[in-house]
Formats: structure tokens, C-alpha cells, sequence
């Protein structure tokens, strides 16, 4: 397959070239008949025997620059595996074939803070293993700064690895685990807030006998002083 792109005053469109005879096939129909969210609006025609599809792609960056302008952090691989998973269910409501979906970086595009696939009837190809090779950009490109991205990269990556993985089931177990973390962290908070709050009650405690041996040290000094004066007193 071949990639170009055409750009004119106001629009940008990017070109996948195939070398195949061009079929209108339900899937054309299907998206051009309905306005299905995370796709890439497409149109097919044939030319000397060979499949061109173009993407409209005006105002749009591929997720390859995405990352270029700044390593993907958490928020951002959570965001689009939400992104991904939702698309792939939309896919399912319209009968599309979900191995016709490409996974390059830069086929993917973003505007906005959502991200837009493009989808290929002519492409040939298993989306488990494009997704697996997903997963290993991901782990070259992520924020290595940001632990919690180094931990989702690092799961998404192994658990693509695994035989007849399920994808939404990969994102559910790493959410889980996240949440489990952060639950065991506000136990810790809670548990230290408490040892907090203990130890400001002991030092209330200890202050409030410190200012109660003062206050008696000082009436103690006064009847002392009282009781002299009126020893001396008698005796004279």
C-alpha cells in the first residue's frame, strides 16, 4: 500500500493507493450511508486497476506527530484505548470488519482530544497482531518520566503478547489494577491521617498538663508567698 497526501487552500486529504481491483462492497455503503463516530470520513473509487481511498484529514494531526511533539503519557494511552475500544464496538453495530481498521501511528489522526481511525475494506490484514505492534510504539514512545505511563505501556505490551488476548478485557484489568492501587493509597492516607491525629491529640493532652503544672506552680507560688507574709506577720 501506498500513501500520499493531497492539500489544497482548504482541505487535506490522505491517499491509500492498493494495488487491487476496487469493489463498492457493502462496507462503502454502510459508511457512506452513516455517520459512524471515531472513523475517518472515506471515499473509494478505482484507478488502472488499483483501490485509491481518501481521507479527509483537514485541521487534523496523525497520532505519529502526536507523539513526536511530546512522549504519551498516561492520560493520553488511557484516553485513546477508551477511544479505540469504543470504535471497535461501533464497528461491530454496523458489521464492519475490524481487520480493515489500520493501526499505524500514521494512519491514526487527532484533533480536539479525539482521535479518528481510517478505515481500509481493501486492507489485509489481523488487527491482533497490528495491535500488538501497537503496543511496542507505544512502549518506544511513552513518557519515561511518568511511571503510571511506563506501567500501562509495559501491560499493554504484554498482555498483546498472550494467546487470543481480548483487547477491551486488557484495558478492564489495567483500570482495575489502577483502581485497587489507588484504593490501597487512600487506606494509607487514612491510616496515616489517623496516626496524625493520635499524635496531635497526645500533644493536646501534653500541653494541656503542661499548662495545668504551670498554673498550679504558679497558684503554689503565690499561696507560698501569701503563707510567709502571714507566718511573719503572727511572729511579730
Amino acid at each position: 500500500m501506498i500513501t500520499k497526501f493531497e492539500r489544497e487552500l482548504r482541505h487535506t486529504w490522505m491517499i491509500f493507493e492498493i494495488e487491487k481491483i476496487y469493489e463498492e462492497d457493502y462496507q462503502m455503503k454502510m459508511i457512506h450511508s452513516n455517520s459512524i463516530p471515531g472513523l475517518l470520513s472515506v471515499q473509494g473509487q478505482g484507478m488502472d486497476e488499483k483501490s485509491r481511498y481518501r481521507y479527509e484529514i483537514s485541521g487534523k494531526i496523525s497520532m505519529k506527530v502526536l507523539g513526536e511533539r511530546e512522549s504519551w503519557s498516561y492520560f493520553q494511552m488511557e484516553n485513546f484505548m477508551r477511544q479505540f475500544i469504543q470504535v471497535l464496538k461501533e464497528m461491530d453495530n454496523y458489521l464492519l470488519n475490524v481487520n480493515c481498521l489500520s493501526l499505524n501511528p500514521e494512519h491514526i489522526y487527532w484533533n480536539d482530544g479525539k482521535f479518528y481511525f481510517s478505515y481500509c475494506p481493501a486492507l489485509e490484514q489481523d488487527l491482533w497482531e497490528k495491535f500488538h505492534e501497537l503496543t511496542e510504539y507505544f512502549v518506544r514512545e511513552t513518557n519515561y518520566e511518568d511511571k503510571e505511563a511506563i506501567y500501562f505501556a509495559y501491560e499493554l505490551h504484554k498482555s498483546s503478547m498472550e494467546e487470543n488476548y481480548n483487547i477491551e478485557e486488557i484495558l478492564e484489568k489495567i483500570l482495575e489494577r489502577k483502581e485497587a492501587e489507588m484504593d490501597r493509597m487512600k487506606e494509607d492516607v487514612k491510616e496515616m491521617s489517623y496516626e496524625l491525629e493520635d499524635d496531635r491529640i497526645l500533644d493536646d493532652w501534653a500541653g494541656e498538663q503542661e499548662l495545668k503544672n504551670h498554673v498550679l506552680r504558679e497558684r503554689l507560688g503565690v499561696w507560698g508567698f501569701v503563707s510567709r507574709k502571714l507566718q511573719r506577720n503572727s511572729k511579730e
